[in-house]
């Protein structure tokens, strides 16, 4: 299922998910309760799902609810309802029917109200809309994406939009068809790996391509299913409607980062066909990149100041036994990304909490996992990094 996931995401795990399950199998048996505190691409919430654990996910981002609903709230892949399947036997074959009149010209029988060309008008240099200037007075037009591909995204939105609230599709299948689009979005965004900002002098090469959706199958849903799907909540504000669970695994924010904004765009698609009042949401747009700031979310645990209390919070709330923690040595709170040298000072003071009266003395295990850093900054090349995965038994006896 990994490759159906977002894959250029800040803090992507999928490169230790191995390490991480490993950790979680030697203190949890399979169908144990395991909660994904900050679940981002779910590339560890699948791993964990495959090794047989029963996983509760949650995460600010919205798509992120795209994606869990799509493919872990059921045991298998659905029909889909689309009037354009009926009477085909093949499911593979039907959900590619309806992929395909995703991006399709429309027809005369879909209503001229319901085409919108939001993203083409703001988010391609050809819009109408697409005009900013920065914060330092310079001008230009927003280039996320190339004309065409615009034009693309804009039907597939307005066809989710129109058959979700026209109630010809259920969420379910709304958010499967959302999250074929948000896949095959990030593959051909003009970015180089977020959406805060994009190329101002030239196109990304993966950007000239032509947007193309993938068909879901029956492998991205299977069993055990989750029954418990955070939908945009702060982790501190859900965990307390969590029962209690076997393990909490916190992989939190542990540099100024804010998700919200560095992921808006795909938010904006996950939430398109939900927001009641399209002309309104997009006059509000704001800053060189175009986002509505009404669903940013300032986390505490972007803050160095309150990093470390938020994580004591979080872990004294929740319901669990057992709590696994990520975290790296490079570029973070205390860290410095220019230093050719690991920084500490993060990993010290986690540890210090994982040694206080949280948790249960002894029981605190510190597993280093290396691995290269692959993301370039101003011209850094990639270096080894050590990823930390800390294991520690709560006090069930703590209070709040």
């Amino acid at each position: 299922m990994q490759n159906r996931l977002i894959q250029r995401y800040l803090g992507n795990k999928a490169l230790i998910t191995d390490s991480i399950v490993t950790a979680i199998e030697e203190i949890a048996q399979p169908g144990d309760l395991i909660f994904d505190a900050f679940s981002g691409t779910l590339a560890v919430a699948a791993s964990l799902r495959d090794a047989g654990f029963q996983v509760a996910v949650n995460d600010i981002n919205h798509f992120t609810w795209s994606y869990a609903k799509a493919y872990f709230s059921v045991p298998e892949l659905p029909w889909p309802e689309i009037s354009i399947t009926e009477g085909l036997k093949d499911k593979q074959f039907a959900w590619k029917c309806v992929v395909d009149e995703l991006t399709a010209p429309y027809s005369r029988n879909f209503p001229p109200r319901a085409r919108r060309n939001d993203v083409f008008d703001h988010y391609c240099e050809f819009g109408t809309k697409s005009h900013f200037v920065s914060s330092r007075g310079r001008q230009g037009r927003r280039r996320f994406f190339s004309g065409e591909n615009a034009v693309l995204i804009d039907r597939t939105l307005s066809r989710i939009r129109f058959w979700y609230q026209q109630s010809i599709i259920s969420e379910h299948t709304r958010c499967i068809l959302t999250s074929l689009l948000l896949s095959a979005v990030e593959k051909i965004s003009n970015t180089q790996g977020t959406y805060h900002d994009f190329p101002r002098e030239y196109f990304d090469p993966r950007a000239r391509n032509l947007i193309q959706l993938n068909v879901p199958d029956d492998s991205m849903c299977r069993e055990p299913h989750s029954k418990y799907i955070g939908k945009a909540k702060d982790t501190l504000e859900f965990v307390t409607k969590l029962p209690e669970h076997r393990v909490i695994y916190i992989d939190p924010p542990y540099n100024f980062r804010q998700y919200t904004s560095y992921y808006f765009m795909l938010n904006l698609m996950s939430q398109y066909p939900e927001i009641e009042d399209l002309d309104e949401y997009f006059s509000h747009i704001k800053f060189v990149r175009g986002q509505n700031m009404t669903s940013d979310f300032k986390s505490s645990f972007s803050s160095k100041k309150t990093f470390i209390s938020s994580l004591r919070r979080l872990i004294s709330m929740a319901k669990t036994q057992f709590v696994v923690l990520s975290y790296f040595d490079g570029r973070n709170h205390w860290g410095n990304f220019r230093s050719t040298t690991p920084e500490e000072t993060g990993r010290r003071a986690i540890e210090e909490l994982f040694r206080g009266s949280l948790f249960v003395p002894g029981s605190l295990k510190s597993i280093p996992v290396p691995r290269m850093n692959y993301q370039s900054y101003g011209g850094y090349s990639a270096k080894e990094i050590n990823e930390f995965v800390f294991v520690g038994e709560k006090r069930m006896l703590a209070t709040n």
